[in-house]
């Protein structure tokens, strides 16, 4: 024992009973700081759930003024818009009359979600049609196989589509071979002439003069809605940014020069 406590037993009890209001003080303030962090922490998280379902609301919100025109309106997928929910999607105010659905790339590349969307589109009655992305430095025959192997045709789908966007490191003599090539096969096995899907200056610059008498889908996002001058366009790819309910990321909107009744007609009978 030290000379304190020898002197004064009672030294410890005092310490103590002088130090208590002190240890209860600090605890008190700790108490106080741990609420504070809570609160505010509860406040961050509340405010991130607000604005993230303020966004994903706006997401969801249709833009219905996109798809308003004289035109039969319609979209197009891949499975870059992820899983569709087609019931969902049905209830669209957009006047969807059609689903261009991706099929096949090259000629191995398969869509992973055209079997779910290529059924799902018949399922709800929409114009179905099919198309093949074009990858111009690979045999036109083999890409035209991967299609076919991939699409069945039945009556009132659309006919076959073929997406050409790339120039080709052979030339564009080789390319425009390659594309006429799958087309004529597309013709053969489908028995109806395929429609061309590519962008305005693509058309301009590369493959018009060299594939008549094929349905153009042209797409072209500047200058507005139905501004695609001095082309003789059956389709028209306007915007990227529809938002549609069931999709959860925007997709294409395209406009129809024609009523439903025109559309079907283009069908296979």
């Amino acid at each position: 024992m030290s000379k304190t406590e020898r002197e004064n037993p009672n030294a410890m009890h005092e310490i103590t009973e002088e130090t208590q209001p002190d240890v209860q003080k600090s605890n008190s303030s700790n108490k106080l700081r741990n609420g504070f962090i809570i609160a505010q922490f509860i406040i961050i998280i509340g405010l991130l759930i607000f604005f993230i379902n303020h966004y994903a609301e706006h997401r969801r919100t249709e833009n219905t003024s996109i798809s308003s025109s004289r035109y039969t309106f319609g979209i197009d997928v891949s499975h870059y818009q992820g899983r569709i929910d087609w019931r969902e999607m049905r209830t669209s105010h957009h006047p969807i009359e059609f689903v261009f659905i991706r099929a096949t790339m090259g000629v191995d590349g398969k869509d992973k979600r055209f079997i779910r969307n290529w059924k799902s589109a018949k399922d709800y009655a929409y114009v179905r049609g099919a198309y093949h992305y074009y990858r111009p430095n690979e045999n036109a025959k083999k890409q035209f196989e991967n299609y076919k192997s991939r699409v069945k045709l039945v009556r009132g789908d659309f006919i076959p589509i073929l997406d050409i966007e790339k120039e080709s490191k052979y030339g564009r003599k080789k390319l425009r071979e390659g594309v006429l090539e799958w087309l004529k096969l597309a013709e053969k096995e489908y028995g109806k002439k395929p429609m061309i899907y590519t962008g305005l200056k693509f058309y301009q610059h590369i493959l018009k003069g060299h594939v008549k008498g094929y349905p153009l889908w042209i797409a072209a996002y500047s200058g507005g809605k139905h501004r695609v001058k001095k082309e003789k366009w059956t389709f028209h790819q306007f915007t990227e940014k529809v938002r549609v309910k069931g999709i959860r990321a925007t997709v294409d909107g395209n406009d129809f020069k024609g009523e439903i009744a025109d559309l079907k007609r283009m069908c296979i009978q």
